[in-house]
């Protein structure tokens, strides 16, 4: 073998090894480019189109069983009887026992009107027919059990949300101070409850793209 030869297959050895040697390092540099590649945030149209909406949904799914379908009440009772004259539709059933608890509607319910009580100003009785329970319009509200009329307790209280401190309130509209403080509380704990069941979810940052 000639010293020409020797050198011509040590240059294609060389070569063949390079070129592998390349091909790999290409290889794994797009690997890494792959893996090191950031997927856009997809903003969800729907809440099926969320995963933790679908797992918060199924998490109160299986944790509480399903109500049975009601019967409206109107399918129930005797056809007999004067109609309803009092509107009932935004009270429900405060009896937990009740088969027509915390139903508002007025198509299903079984409430009606049962009179009005109070001397400062009258207020509205209901009475639901299936369970017999009695209660006031003014149930689960700030005004509950209060003897003040509802205008004097909403001047007060909209002269505190624009300002006014609780001392000057005294002066102002001549009732006491624990008086002043209690009306507060019940608004307060009264406007917590409302806004956590109406509040909506904050809205999803957009992608940026």
């Amino acid at each position: 073998m000639t010293i020409g030869l020797c050198w011509l297959l040590l240059a294609l050895v060389v070569f063949v090894w390079l070129s592998g040697t390349w091909r790999r390092h290409q290889h794994l540099r797009s690997c890494t480019a792959a893996a090191n590649r950031v997927q856009p945030l997809l903003k969800p149209r729907t809440p099926d189109d969320c995963p933790a909406c679908c797992q918060q949904a199924a998490c109160h799914t299986h944790g509480l069983p399903a109500r049975p379908p009601i019967r409206p009440w109107r399918e129930v009772k005797s056809r007999r009887g004067a109609p309803k004259r009092i509107a009932t539709q935004p009270f429900a059933c405060p009896n937990r026992k009740c088969a027509y608890y915390q139903i508002t509607n007025a198509q299903v319910h079984a409430l009606v009107g049962d009179g009005t009580h109070g001397k400062a100003e009258r207020i509205q009785t209901f009475r639901c027919q299936a369970c017999g329970t009695t209660f006031s319009a003014r149930h689960d509200t700030p005004l509950y059990r209060l003897k003040t009329t509802s205008q004097r307790v909403g001047e007060v209280l909209t002269a505190l949300a624009e300002g006014l401190s609780i001392a000057a309130a005294v002066r102002v509209f001549g009732h006491q101070h624990a008086t002043i403080t209690t009306w507060l509380t019940r608004a307060g704990a009264h406007s917590m409850t409302l806004h956590q069941r109406v509040e909506a979810p904050p809205p999803a940052p957009r992608a940026t793209g």
